[in-house]
């Protein structure tokens, strides 16, 4: 998971050496989840839908089934810049979460975020909400721009015989209902402000199982034994 801080430190480094004239799209830089105690970094493995792993835009599908009732967790944090030099954005939200929904938003290599999300434990604040212009890295204290990372969570209750369909979506319009956002602001290497979304949802719903073998019915069976009894007539008269 640390290198989620080791590639936010080499944008940096490149944001300082390119530093573009014109406005750069959206860049996955690094992601991982928490399944119930399982961390998966940079790894989609499980996961479906139409997701690009370059600009970080897109949809991503997890169905959770334990086959056994109990309460479980999922998170997931990701970096997703919304334009370069990453260290140069804030972090906001919108709308209210939902039921045994959590978030997180914080700066991805000085913030507790990834902690946080590893352990399960977001703690729905949002440690970098500064709009104080960061191009150079030069800027001090609470209000400046920095790395955004934002990180979305679910708690669930699941029967026997239920699953979590855990959806997670990344757009450059806003959504509707409850949303993060990691905004870049207009400065000299981006002539317009830019925004990247996160929103995400979990439902629960009964698995399907087959249904049950039919039983024969009385007349299935009486049919049943005189085919047999007349196979074994016909042994015995051989």
């Amino acid at each position: 998971m640390r290198r989620l801080g080791v590639l936010g430190l080499l944008v940096l480094c490149l944001g300082l050496a390119l530093q573009p004239i014109a406005k750069a799209d959206s860049s996955l830089q690094g992601f991982e989840f928490n399944i119930n105690g399982t961390i998966q970094t940079d790894d989609l493995t499980g996961f479906t839908g139409a997701y690009n792993t370059t600009t970080g835009i897109g949809t991503l599908t997890y169905v959770f089934d334990p086959g056994v009732a109990g309460t479980y967790n999922f998170t997931s944090v990701f970096f997703v810049p919304a334009s370069v030099p990453a260290y140069n954005e804030f972090g906001s939200t919108s709308g209210s979460p939902a039921a045994g929904q959590s978030w997180e938003i914080g700066d991805i290599n000085f913030s507790t975020i990834v902690a946080d999300e590893e352990a399960g434990l977001l703690t729905n604040t949002n440690t970098l909400p500064g709009t104080t212009d960061n191009f150079l890295n030069t800027c001090t204290g609470a209000s400046c721009n920095g790395s955004v990372g934002m990180a979305m969570g679910f708690s669930f209750t699941l029967g026997a015989t239920d699953e979590a369909v855990i959806t997670l979506d990344f757009s450059t319009s806003a959504p509707g209902g409850f949303y993060l956002s990691d905004t870049h602001p207009v400065d000299a290497a981006n002539t317009v402000a830019s925004t990247v979304y996160f929103s995400g949802s979990e439902v629960t719903q009964s698995v399907t199982t087959p249904p049950p073998p039919a039983t024969p019915e009385p007349s299935s069976l009486l049919l049943l034994g005189a085919g047999l009894g007349s196979l074994a007539l016909l042994k015995l008269r051989k």
